[in-house]
């Protein structure tokens, strides 16, 4: 219970999360120290905290919805990567600032450095991260949430493919679409580009919660507080097996 104490305490403060804008990144990284319990991060367009075995990461650019750009997406991979190499942390949970998880990607930016974001893409976090999905999730942001292991959406948050913006997909996204909802499915969503809410995404797989509106980063650290009580040599190992399935 204290944990639960803790965190309703965590989420009450000022947006999540209170940072000391004087931490920077640098230092933990010139050190080679990682986040301990109630320590945070915070990169130019990124926050991250952690409490025990969790770390949260959350996307740190309200005023744009979120939207990722190169730097920001440097960020996000900076956050990762220290999660991943934090012996002491098993699981994370990935949220946007402001109400939005991500509403997509600065089209101008992606034109001159795809590979980047084609990049993070093909990547797999080496630990299981969930998606606490409020607001848009368009795009990119879309993408992100189902590179994500899973996802806890808010009740007004809505996905979708913008066909307005003259961008294809990448072949990693629309693979892990199709194994996620299925051939109609997923044909309907690439040409239609129309958005899909969260009664939608649950019942066709691509929410496993969905949940209040406001409430999903809470839920998603529920959950992650009881995945991390499992053996997570196992858990990694299963996950491994998934993700090579996918790409193959």
């Amino acid at each position: 219970m204290a944990f639960f104490k803790h965190f309703k305490l965590f989420l009450h403060s000022t947006k999540y999360v209170q940072f000391d804008a004087s931490i920077k990144y640098n230092t933990f990284f010139s050190s080679g120290a990682v986040l301990k319990s109630n320590e945070n991060i915070i990169y130019p367009n990124v926050k991250t905290f952690k409490h025990q075995h969790i770390t949260l990461i959350s996307l740190n650019r309200p005023d744009d919805k979120n939207s990722l750009n190169v730097a920001t997406l440097d960020d996000l991979r900076k956050a990762i990567s220290n999660f991943e190499n934090d012996s002491a942390s098993t699981i994370a949970v990935l949220y946007g600032e402001g109400g939005s998880f991500c509403a997509g990607i600065d089209f101008d930016e992606l034109s001159k450095a795809p590979q980047i974001y084609n990049e993070f893409l093909q990547s797999n976090c080496q630990k299981p991260i969930i998606a606490a999905v409020s607001g848009f999730a368009y795009n990119f942001g879309f993408d992100l949430c189902l590179w994500c292991d899973m996802r806890i959406v808010e009740e007004n948050a809505v996905m979708a493919i913008d066909r307005k913006l003259n961008i294809s997909k990448s072949k990693i996204f629309l693979k892990r679409l199709l194994k996620t909802i299925g051939y109609s499915r997923t044909m309907d969503l690439l040409l239609t580009g129309r958005d899909v809410n969260s009664k939608e995404a649950f019942e066709c797989g691509l929410a496993n919660r969905v949940v209040a509106c406001g409430s999903s980063v809470g839920q998603a650290v529920n959950m992650a507080f009881n995945i991390g009580k499992f053996p997570q040599q196992s858990i990694n190992y299963d996950r491994s097996i998934i993700h090579k399935i996918i790409s193959e």
